[in-house]
């Protein structure tokens, strides 16, 4: 990163996010890109690339990578966790999701779109969603309709307050995705049982785009149904969990938008992915 530009930036997330860039020991490293630390945890990102029905990327959801010296690589959600006990979520979640940013800025085509978890506490406990963020996005030149927000529907009971941060999202320009839809259907079970409230909750958001869980795969009639329902009621729909080319030929068969999996990408350093697209394109010269 030029010298100029890393002041710049310091400046900029210090005055907006209240982050310090320096108490984050910010390095940035061949393989993984930008890291940072943050309370003992090493944080990185990956990205796992959103495949349109084409087989072209569409944009890459960003995933975070987190390890201590002690315990090794966390899960996100322990990370997470963490810097909830320590009443630090805000800051953390701040802090992950401009790393995102930067990695995703600095390596891709400014074209795809990005896709970022919440928190659902942040949903909550938190007003102006997205507004100080912005400031970011703007920096990067990167349009707020470029960047899908993803929420778990059923993360929280409180209603009220996750349609009040959707729309806060939405009024800036950010893209909403509902998350993990289906995620309770079990293979086991002999059909999946829609529970009629959940599909209005979900409604209720006017999500942009909604991603079916994998395990929905094993529910063919049920998989077509909701993408038909989803589709009927203006939104996109993202099949994932997509591990092997049945799948995929379900998948497409159902008329997803997009597409997501181990078998069309796994997550990797955005080094990795720079390394190979320019090893694939010597071999395609």
């Amino acid at each position: 990163m030029e010298h100029q530009q890393y002041l710049y930036l310091k400046l900029l997330l210090r005055n907006n996010l209240f982050l310090d860039l320096d108490e984050y020991t910010l390095t940035n490293i061949k393989q993984q890109g930008l890291v940072c630390s943050f309370m003992g945890m090493r944080l990185s990102s990956v990205f796992q690339p959103v495949l349109r029905a084409d087989g072209k990327v569409a944009g890459r959801e960003a995933l975070l990578r987190a390890t201590t010296p002690g315990l090794g690589e966390l899960a996100p959600d322990a990370a997470f966790n963490n810097a909830v006990d320590a009443r630090r979520l805000v800051q953390f979640d701040r802090l992950v999701r401009t790393i995102h940013l930067l990695n995703h800025s600095n390596n891709f085509d400014e074209h795809e779109l990005l896709f970022l978890h919440v928190h659902p506490r942040l949903l909550t406990s938190v007003s102006d969603h997205g507004r100080i963020f912005e400031q970011i996005l703007h920096y990067y030149s990167v349009p707020t309709s470029r960047v899908v927000i993803e929420i778990k529907g059923f993360a929280t009971e409180d209603n009220t307050r996750l349609e009040e941060a959707v729309n806060n999202y939405r009024s800036l320009g950010y893209k909403i995705a509902v998350d993990n839809f289906g995620n309770a259907y079990s293979s086991s079970d002999k059909a999946f049982n829609l529970q009629p409230d959940s599909f209005d909750r979900v409604l209720k958001l006017r999500p942009d785009i909604v991603k079916l869980d994998g395990a929905l795969l094993h529910a063919t009639g049920t998989i077509y149904r909701l993408v038909n329902a989803f589709h009927s009621a203006g939104a996109q729909v993202i099949i994932a969990g997509i591990e092997t080319r049945e799948q995929l030929g379900i998948a497409r068969n159902a008329g997803a938008d997009l597409l997501q999996g181990h078998y069309l990408g796994c997550p990797e350093f955005s080094g990795d992915v720079r390394k190979r697209l320019c090893r694939n394109d010597q071999l395609a010269a």
